[in-house]
């Protein structure tokens, strides 16, 4: 799942403790959608809350009281991110070493911004590619012209963050090792080029192959050469790295769903 995984690795790379946040697996939702051994008997850990994942769940503070239920995934991460600098190092929780969000300069947090934005609208946007062009999808049946045509608007904010990042000739020293870290519009831009590779089979780091974005106007260029770069490195970080056996790795059937393109879509 494309929003739990985002969690997943801000996790990872903030280094917060199970002790103090414990990630719950849960089974997709054709098997169930319920929580998964060995957690699924363990008499302390509630039954799956209602509602999308991820799920943050607070315990009540009085005995017997009902838990508080923190949703979306980015509300998460900020709502963590406050607790890790409120509590400066105290209790068991990590000191931020750098500041996810672009900080200390008002500039640097204007370009996390937005940055941010394009990439967290990026998996919205792949949704009527699947919809529409896979068997990953309740839609009666294919409509491949469709899904052909909102692909086009998945590469629009990627050509838009690659203009970017070569106007300003971004560079990633911070993701190698000894390397600050990523920023959080970079964990969401790494976790959907990564859900889009791994879980549809598609590599949209080669570009789009069209001279034109979708509203006819010259691209400058067809390729993703600063992403690439980006992804490559991010992907060597421990912080992505899955474990299998806590279901950070989708099940054959779903995968084949998910991998089966009408004919015309790619």
């Amino acid at each position: 799942m494309p929003y739990p995984r985002r969690l997943t690795i801000y996790l990872h790379e903030r280094h917060i403790p199970t002790s103090l946040i414990l990630p719950i697996s849960v089974s997709d939702p054709q098997a169930g959608d319920t929580v998964l051994p060995p957690y699924s008997t363990n008499p302390n850990i509630p039954p799956r809350p209602k509602g999308s994942l991820p799920l943050l769940l607070l315990p009540s503070s009085t005995p017997g009281g009902e838990p508080t239920l923190i949703r979306q995934s980015l509300a998460i991460i900020n709502f963590i991110e406050d607790v890790c600098n409120e509590k400066d190092g105290k209790d068991g929780w990590p000191k931020p070493t750098y500041d996810i969000y672009g900080g200390p300069s008002l500039l640097g947090k204007a370009r996390e911004a937005e940055l941010l934005a394009l990439a967290d609208q990026l998996t919205e946007t792949w949704n009527p590619v699947r919809t529409f062009g896979t068997k990953a999808t309740t839609f009666p049946h294919p409509i491949p012209e469709a899904a052909k045509e909102m692909l086009k608007w998945v590469y629009r904010p990627l050509y838009t963050i690659e203009s970017w990042w070569n106007e300003e000739n971004r560079t990633f020293e911070h993701l190698k090792d000894g390397g600050g870290g990523p920023s959080v519009g970079e964990i969401v831009l790494y976790q959907f080029l990564e859900f889009v590779r791994d879980c549809y089979g598609v590599n949209l780091i080669g570009g789009s192959g069209d001279e034109k974005d979708v509203y006819g106007r010259e691209r400058g260029g067809r390729t993703l050469g600063k992403i690439g770069e980006f992804f490559e490195l991010f992907g060597k970080r421990e912080s992505v790295r899955r474990d299998p056996e806590k279901s950070e790795v989708a099940s054959e059937m779903v995968l084949s769903a998910m991998k089966n393109f009408a004919d015309g879509v790619l």
